[in-house]
């Protein structure tokens, strides 16, 4: 379907829901307005003006309005006569095509199902009563929405998800010619950042909390916590999401690779399928982790296992329970080792992945690198990943200067 050429686009005020545009496939103007489900099926009249330039071109759109509504003047209009719907027209449609969209991909979280379960709570009961072809109704119920979620003391981030969705629903409209104008959202909130800054562990933190987790299996018998221990090893050792994204691996996504100049050495390598920002990522683990634990723990702990069972609690069916299971448990003993808030703020699960990239980032290794392993962008990580405590700081100044340690040597009379 060919797309809207955005600065192609104008309105005119004194002639209700008229437009004239061009598409992306067509140098001739287009012109477009709304005449009611009488006259068309989706409510809206199109029509090539079959001209290039723009000035003709609003002529010609403001005689095809005129000459219209004077030959559908004795047909009454379907605005004042039917109740539009955004439940019906705008929210449904988009929810079911999302819905749709996870489900052939086949994630073990569905996002449509998340987005209709925002919309159904926050958002549906704005919108019941809007006319959603009048832009400044439509502007005021999404403004209504933030306000009631700022109330509610949701953070920037979980906010900044609602508008996702709000986006990309409207978005939907825009483009099926149900809506005339894109209701700006940056005029209504400013947020301060879409994924939240977090500080890191360090490495003798992490220890301590999966030693913790060994002394509960050695207490409970419980595998649930030898398992947990592999899968914390697991996603500091490479740019894995911590969440979902590695309780999906399966023995077949792994192997081993062999440096020729180094034979001794195998390089533990991992396919990852459906990822949250693209279908396929590879990445390999640190030799630590392959040589010291992947190899005489983890590969051999389920000898039986077929290669097409899960690599980590091979045993769970539901991974979005295990996942909230592993995220309790890892904020429990965090707490209680006294690790779990730093500098006023928190450091949950996924606070890993930020000591993992912190980690390179000291190692000199270049951004480029680690924003390509650990699938994302150098831009995300300078935002949200590179945090501004003092210890970045003498990363930076080392990286800078070389050692805090002056070279200088002052004489002593």
């Amino acid at each position: 379907m060919p797309k809207i050429v955005k600065n192609s686009i104008k309105f005119f005020e004194r002639s209700p829901t008229l437009k004239i545009f061009k598409y992306d496939n067509s140098k001739k103007f287009y012109c477009s307005f709304y005449v009611g489900k009488q006259h068309t099926r989706n409510g809206n009249k199109e029509q090539s003006l079959k001209t290039e330039n723009r000035q003709d071109a609003e002529k010609l759109a403001k005689e095809v309005f005129r000459k219209f509504w004077e030959e559908h003047k004795d047909t009454p209009v379907q605005t004042r006569t039917i109740k539009r719907s955004f439940d019906l027209d705008i929210a449904q449609p988009y929810l079911k095509t999302r819905i749709e969209k996870y489900e052939v991909k086949g994630n073990l979280i569905n996002t449509g199902q998340k987005e209709k379960s925002q919309y159904e709570r926050f958002m549906k009961s704005y919108f019941e009563n809007v006319d959603y072809t009048i832009h400044d109704h439509l502007f005021s119920a999404v403004k209504d929405i933030i306000e009631n979620l700022k109330r509610q003391n949701f953070k920037d981030t979980t906010i900044s998800k609602y508008m996702n969705t709000i986006s990309l629903m409207l978005r939907k409209a825009f483009n099926s010619r149900l809506i005339q104008q894109l209701p700006d959202l940056k005029e209504i909130i400013t947020l301060r950042r879409i994924n939240e800054q977090r500080p890191s562990y360090l490495n003798n933190e992490l220890n301590m909390i999966t030693k913790r987790l060994q002394e509960e299996f050695n207490t409970t018998k419980d595998s649930f916590f030898l398992e947990m221990k592999d899968y914390i090893n697991l996603i500091r050792s490479a740019g894995f999401r911590p969440g979902i994204e590695p309780l999906k691996i399966k023995r077949f996504q792994y192997k081993f690779i062999h440096d020729k100049n180094n034979p001794t050495e195998p390089i533990l390598f991992f396919t990852l399928h459906g990822t949250k920002t693209k279908p396929k990522h590879q990445l390999s683990c640190h030799p630590f982790f392959t040589k010291h634990i992947f190899i005489p723990e983890i590969q051999k702990r389920n000898p039986d296992a077929k290669q097409d069972d899960y690599l980590l609690f091979p045993k769970f069916d539901n991974r979005q329970r295990l996942y909230e299971r592993i995220r309790k448990n890892f904020t429990r003993i965090s707490s209680e080792l006294g690790l779990y808030v730093r500098n006023g703020l928190t450091r949950p699960l996924y606070s890993i992945r930020h000591t993992f990239i912190k980690q390179r980032f000291d190692q000199n290794v270049p951004l480029q690198v680690v924003a390509r392993h650990s699938n994302t962008s150098v831009d995300i990580i300078n935002k949200n990943y590179l945090d501004d405590s003092e210890e970045m700081i003498v990363s930076e100044h080392k990286k800078l200067f070389g050692s805090t340690k002056s070279k200088l040597k002052t004489e002593i009379k």
